[in-house]
């Protein structure tokens, strides 16, 4: 074979497998100009019961906004929390690691009362604590509060892949 008519082989053979992957439509990009998450997915939102709940709606408004239809489907978070020493040793410190926890129970419900989506999510944050009362609370008060809204993205994320199968 000639070297012209290899490379021209070559060439189409390399146009035919390029405009075969642009006929690839079964993947939704998350991000980018026509990505689903830069899409605005107006939700409905179930009342919060907690701060933590509260604090994880808050996120998703600003992401997803609210939705003013009925027929949209309604986000239902249901949160629970602990906290956990981190070290065990004998050695006497004026400071101790923790960890706070938080585990989320996600619903997406249909309009029509059918469940789309339940699954669970958590996230942890760490924090110190001393002997001081008032400032061992704060901490961590503001290491749940800061675990939540690191649960709210992998929510958000979570809900994203649900909406973009129910959308297909």
């Amino acid at each position: 074979m000639s070297k012209p008519l290899f490379r021209n082989v070559f060439v189409a053979l390399t146009l035919v497998g390029a405009t075969g992957l642009a006929g690839c439509t079964g993947l939704t990009p998350v991000y980018g100009e026509r990505g689903i998450g830069t899409e605005r997915h107006p939700l409905n939102y179930a009342d919060p019961q907690n701060r933590l709940d509260q604090i994880i709606y808050q996120e998703l408004v600003l992401r997803f906004g609210r939705a003013t239809d009925p027929a949209s489907p309604t986000v239902r978070i249901t949160t629970s929390s602990d906290t956990r020493r981190l070290t065990r040793s004998n050695v006497e410190r004026p400071s101790e690691q923790r960890e706070a926890r938080v585990k989320a129970l996600i619903e997406l419900v249909a309009p029509d009362g059918s469940i789309l989506l339940s699954t669970t999510r958590s996230a942890a944050a760490l924090y110190t604590i001393d002997s001081q009362v008032l400032a061992e609370t704060e901490a961590e008060r503001e290491a749940l509060e800061r675990a939540a809204r690191e649960l709210a993205e992998t929510v958000r994320l979570t809900l994203l892949g649900a909406l973009s199968q129910t959308a297909t």
